[in-house]
């Protein structure tokens, strides 16, 4: 029987489909009002158009236009480039990044038949392949990112006696330069001279008929050897390719989330697709930011997306520890090379997606789709994936290498391709004519990729023909090794072929990183071996550090250069080898870490300057006394080539620039001032004890007259603050290391005495610790952290600022107290219940706001103690660093503490930009939330109708906890619902049951870490000490209070489902903790102005005095040598759920409560929490997720 051969027709393509410009203004005409485009990263009111919010708010914070508005908008721009002389047939070049410009270029190219060539601004730093770009595209206008990117290109790019229309995005003017604002006024101009005037009527067409061969768009190849090629699109090549997209339905209703870069053909074509189905497209960011992309996804409720592997890994890295998942993403597509069965899985299992799609694509032509499937199962073939069958009007086969012999089935070949989606040839005379051939009267194209066709049709892809590896005369193909590698999480290995004497060639992998546990080298090693037999063994597993990289080498378009890795392999294993002759021996089937890259230190004696030559002679073959010391790099190296800079610089120094460090320092000169503080900052830490930075003497008066303000005289602050500290004897001029501003949080509790009914006692047994060890050790943890030790003084405006105290023997003995033995742990715990009964004098103001009892515990023959310390000075995040360092002393006496981020340099942030641009930003998106406020005081719950006051009973509180078993149903159908939203939405739902109203109001904490306050990305370059820079400033490491409360208003509708109730919390939640730092004195005052005599914004400390959620994750820490046994809180508030979550299984929620005794019960309080937990109950409950919550709360 003869065996079935590797063919496939996928039918007739009866479609006749229009020109694009025709489908994009037919999808405007059918949606005028629907959205069309979100810009997450752009301004509502880009370019004169007024944004409609089409998320859950009332107001829009971002662009989003509408069909309408998008038509417009491009119909004025293509008006303005009439105006300005360009005919149909001319080129439109672009060199922007993901935003509103590109869609606008884009539908005016179309409206006016001028080919569409989408370059990425990458491109700028080469020089040669740009010029190359712009010829083969004809360029007769340039519409570029920034006026920083057209002086770049003006410095490249010689116009000659050419004309080309140069235009700059945004309003900002370049001599020389045309702005797209400039360009849609003069296309207003235009309509309003001639409402006649042959132009483009809401991108509609042009009145010439679209050819079937004219060229309307123009991508190009990726040009890993050689330049890029260009691929002219037609009508018919873009609609064949997007039928491709549509399988299994598009809707007018779906949602694009689009982060690739618009030159990348994925980037491309389902921006293109989505909008000629008239679906809307949300942008991000102008980049690719794994945080934005994730923003988007919730915020615009997306439904479908697009994924290459490193995007789709990184975005993975990003979500997975903040337990987010996706659902309203209905499918999606995975593109490029090395798509895994294990990457597919996991965009269903992890982020969420109804569904996972996957086609063979390229830039010349798509052959080869899949439908989306919701089981990912569908399309695994063993360790295969299959990318589909061919489609509707495509003929694919599976040839022999190098002639057009068609394959059996079930044996690789290289892929050809016939069909209305393909080129018919490259731009240019004889350019590639070698992959086109005619046969039976079709063109074919070769492909390059090695793919194999299965019995029934579908086709997978395992690898590029030109990267195959002969080793002893057997083929290898790299890619079916790193099939197995890349099952290991997090490996993302490429495989090639590297020189041997006997073999010829051995294979070779490099992984971005090993997998855990013993021997992960021989692991990898041996899963391939298990897979595929000895003959396709790596010979050897190098890391990406080990080459000096941090990514491997890729294109412009992304695509990985596997020429130039196999040339950094050989390099690598010549090098090590020359080392090995030289008396060292290394062994192959080994993996090889960085040499000094990761932990190696601070290479000694060492010329700087001498260095950074020679790395960039390596680097780009230029002699170290050519190079110009003062010219940028981008001048003479590619992204690549600086990212193998970086790490040669670790390599030779022990210290390297961040990408945004190179970026800042673009030429050697600054390069080498830069390496060299860093390691002049090295070089005085190696070897040497390091002492956390003290700030003696940082505050002149002049200058501590800038942080009091005006409202406060520095002269009478220093006699107030002497006087203060003179009472507990210190001095002002010889004790006090800073004086620092508070955030307007802690500022506006203290104000109303709400924050000093807050203090903390606290229990921490030290098992195996002396007395003294103990001392000497707490001494130490709190030099480090030097806020807990502070007084608060208040200026004669009344505000309290933090004096900080120098590290000093008279400060301890001040502040740590012989508290004698006690017989057992659980007499340690009593004495943090009854610390502010015994110890009435502690920690109050003005200070030390921090004290400690110190005791032998006699049960366990150890010391322990209690300490008592006031909430001004410290929030959860500050007082776990405080205790992780005293538990590092503890653990190793002898090794110095890593210094924190001082809270002064945060404190002085935060009060230079919380009236910047993005500090209002973040209160305006709080008063637009919050503007309705004032018309809920009734939701305040519970009532005071006394003054509240805090509970003096032993015991303090009450320590509740419940078992809530759906949550793991709730997490694996919905995981980007977290458990303290689901907790806080319980809360909601039983406020609403105790006061009737339609809303409920509730406070709670965020910790205000994610970055530095209010920072524009600038600062995050600005150099700092010893060579680094403000983007190695990590707000989690600020030694001190920076938390911040946010007022939760919360509308209860009963006929919302529970789903979509926690779904709506959860989106809200996002921004909550994105927006959180937003000062609350600006909101309080802004509310207050938004309704005079209202009080509205005085609101917002009521409800957090009111009713308000912490939720501590882990509360304070699980340590070695100490362990955090019992939290004391007698705080005046109304009530107050203090919660994590735990168990075997992380089912059980822990809450401990609090209440304000004068005007509420025990006993109310455990039947609220007893109702709370019947809410948590019902709402993970799968049969309630589509009920409304309306039957809850009825038979509450």
């Amino acid at each position: 029987m003869t065996a079935q051969l590797s063919e496939a027709y996928g039918g007739d393509w009866p479609d006749a489909p229009l020109p694009i410009s025709q489908r994009l203004a037919k999808a405007a005409q059918q949606n005028p009002d629907k959205l069309a485009l979100a810009c997450l990263h752009q301004s509502p009111t880009l370019y004169g158009f007024q944004s409609s919010d089409y998320t859950s708010g009332t107001q829009a914070k971002h662009l989003q236009w509408s069909y309408s508005q998008l038509s417009s908008a491009a119909a004025l721009l293509a008006a303005g480039l009439q105006a300005k002389g360009l005919s149909s047939g001319s080129s439109i070049v672009t060199i922007l990044k993901n935003g509103a410009e590109f869609p606008m270029s884009l539908w005016a190219a179309h409206s006016l038949a001028c080919p569409f060539v989408p370059l990425n601004p990458r491109t700028l730093a080469n020089a040669v392949e740009t010029r190359h770009l712009l010829a083969v595209a004809d360029v007769a206008a340039v519409i570029i990112e920034s006026p920083e990117s057209a002086t770049v290109f003006d410095s490249i790019y010689n116009l000659g006696d050419k004309e080309v229309l140069k235009i700059v995005a945004g309003e900002r003017k370049l001599e020389g330069w045309t702005t797209i604002a400039e360009l849609i006024e003069l296309g207003r101009r235009t309509e309003f001279k001639d409402q006649t005037a042959a132009r483009p009527d809401s991108a509609m067409g042009s009145p010439n008929e679209s050819e079937p061969s004219r060229t309307v768009t123009i991508l190009y190849t990726s040009g890993t050897t050689s330049l890029p090629k260009g691929c002219p699109h037609t009508d018919l090549t873009l609609n064949a390719f997007m039928k491709n997209l549509g399988l299994g339905g598009t809707s007018s209703d779906d949602i694009f989330c689009a982060f690739l870069p618009n030159n990348h053909a994925m980037g491309y074509f389902y921006v293109l697709h989505y909008f000629c189905n008239g679906s809307a497209v949300v942008y991000p960011s102008g980049s690719y930011e794994p945080s934005a992309t994730a923003e988007a996804l919730t915020v615009h409720n997306c439904t479908h997306t697009v994924h290459v592997s490193t995007a789709l890994h990184s975005l993975l890295e990003w979500i997975e520890p903040q337990d987010i998942k996706f659902p309203s993403l209905k499918d999606v597509s995975l593109a490029g090379s090395s798509i895994t069965p294990q990457m597919m899985q996991s965009v269903v299992q992890k982020l969420g997606s109804k569904g996972v799609s996957i086609g063979f694509g390229m830039t010349e032509g798509s052959p080869i789709w899949a439908a989306s499937v919701s089981d990912p199962e569908s399309l695994i073939k063993g360790d295969d994936v299959v990318c589909g069958t061919a489609v509707p009007g495509v003929r694919v086969r599976i040839c022999a290498p190098d002639s057009t012999e068609v394959m059996p089935r079930g044996e690789p070949g290289e892929i050809h391709q016939s069909g209305p989606g393909v080129i018919r040839a490259y731009i240019g005379e004889g350019v590639g004519r070698e992959s086109f051939y005619v046969e039976d009267g079709r063109m074919w194209f070769k492909s390059g990729d090695r793919g194999v066709m299965w019995e029934d049709g579908g086709v997978s892809i395992v690898g590029r023909f030109k990267d195959m590896i002969i080793r002893g005369g057997e083929n290898i193909a790299p890619a079916a090794i790193e099939a197995v590698l890349n099952q290991f999480p997090g490996v993302d290995s490429q495989v090639v072929g590297a020189s041997d004497p006997i073999a010829g060639e051995v294979p070779v992998a490099v992984v971005r990183k090993l997998p855990t546990g013993t021997n992960p080298a021989g692991r990898l090693q041996e899963a391939v071996r298990t897979h595929m037999g000895v003959l396709h063994v790596p010979d050897e597993i190098i890391t990406l550090s080990s080459l000096g990289l941090e990514d491997y080498p890729r294109t412009m378009s992304s695509k990985i250069q596997k020429g130039a890795l196999q040339v950094l392999v050989a390099a690598y294993r010549k090098n090590r080898d020359m080392k090995a002759g030289e008396g060292s021996e290394t062994s192959s089937n080994t993996a090889h870490e960085s040499v000094d890259g990761d932990s190696g230190g601070l290479a000694k004696n060492v010329d700087v300057e001498s260095t950074v030559l020679k790395v960039w002679w390596r680097a780009t073959g230029i002699e170290p006394e050519k190079l110009d010391l003062k010219s940028p790099t981008f001048n003479f190296a590619d992204s690549i080539t600086i990212m193998r800079v970086r790490g040669m610089y670790r390599k030779e120094l022990g210290v390297t620039l961040t990408a945004a460090e190179m970026s800042e320092h673009a030429d050697l000169k600054s390069q080498i001032g830069a390496l060299e503080r860093k390691a002049a900052s090295a070089s005085n830490q190696d070897g040497a004890s390091v002492v956390p930075p003290r700030l003696e003497n940082t505050r002149t008066l002049e200058e501590l007259q800038t942080v009091l303000g005006p409202e406060t005289d520095a002269e009478v602050f220093v006699e107030t603050a002497t006087a203060a500290l003179a009472k507990e004897g210190f001095d002002f001029e010889t004790d006090v290391e800073s004086v620092i501003q508070t955030n307007d949080f802690v500022d506006v509790l203290e104000s109303d005495g709400m924050i000093h009914k807050w203090n903390f006692a606290i229990s921490v047994p030290a098992e195996g610790s002396s007395v003294p060890e103990l001392r000497e050790a707490l001494i130490a943890a709190l030099a480090n952290n030097s806020m807990f030790t502070s007084f608060c003084i208040h200026g004669n405006s009344g505000r309290p600022y933090y004096v900080t105290m120098k590290a000093q023997k008279k400060l301890y003995d001040t502040v740590l107290h012989d508290g004698g033995s006690v017989p057992s742990v659980e007499g340690l715990q009593q004495q943090a219940m009854n610390y502010a009964r015994d110890h009435p004098e502690h920690s109050l103001f003005p200070g030390p706001l921090f004290h400690a009892m110190i005791y032998y515990i006699e049960d366990i023959k150890s010391a322990g103690f209690v300490y008592y310390v006031h909430h001004m000075v410290h929030d959860a995040s500050s007082m776990r660093l405080m205790l992780e360092d005293l538990n590092r002393v503890l653990l190793s006496p002898t090794t110095p503490l890593r210094p924190h981020i001082p809270y002064q340099l945060w404190a002085d942030i935060y009060h230079s930009l919380r009236h910047s641009p993005r500090a209002t930003k973040e209160v305006n998106w709080h008063l637009a939330r919050l503007s309705t406020l004032h018309h809920h005081r009734a939701a305040l719950y519970p009532a005071a109708l006394v003054p509240r006051r805090e509970n003096l009973s032993t015991p303090d509180g009450i320590d509740y906890g419940f078992a809530a078993p759906g949550l793991l149903d709730l997490k694996k159908a919905h995981s980007h619902i977290t458990a303290s939203v689901i907790l806080k939405a319980a809360m909601a739902l039983v406020n609403v049951s105790r006061t009737k109203h339609t809303h409920a109001l509730l406070s709670n904490y965020e910790a205000c870490r994610s970055s530095m306050p209010f920072w524009p990305d600038t600062m995050r370059h600005v150099p700092g000490v010893g060579g680094s820079t403000m983007a190695d400033l990590d707000a989690g490491d600020v030694a001190g209070p920076t938390f911040n409360g946010v007022t939760n208003i919360i509308p209860v509708g009963k006929e919302e489902s529970g789903l979509a109730f926690l779904d709506r919390l959860q989106a809200e939640q996002l921004l909550l903790t994105k927006y959180a730092n937003a000062p609350w004195r600006r909101v309080i005052d802004g509310l207050n102005a938004l309704h005079p005599g209202e009080r509205a914004g005085d609101l917002i400390p009521q409800v957090h005095n009111t009713y308000f959620l912490t939720w501590i994750p882990g509360v304070l820490g699980e340590y070695e040598r100490i362990r955090v046994a019992n939290l004391v809180i007698r705080c005046a508030l109304g009530l107050v759920f203090v919660a994590g979550l735990g168990g075997p299984d992380g089912t059980v929620f822990g809450i401990s409560l609090r209440w304000d005794v004068a005007n509420y019960s025990k006993e109310e309080t455990m039947e609220f929490v007893g109702d709370v937990e019947k809410a948590v109950l019902w709402l993970v409950e799968e049969g309630n997720w589509g009920r409304p919550v309306g039957e809850f709360l009825e038979g509450l």
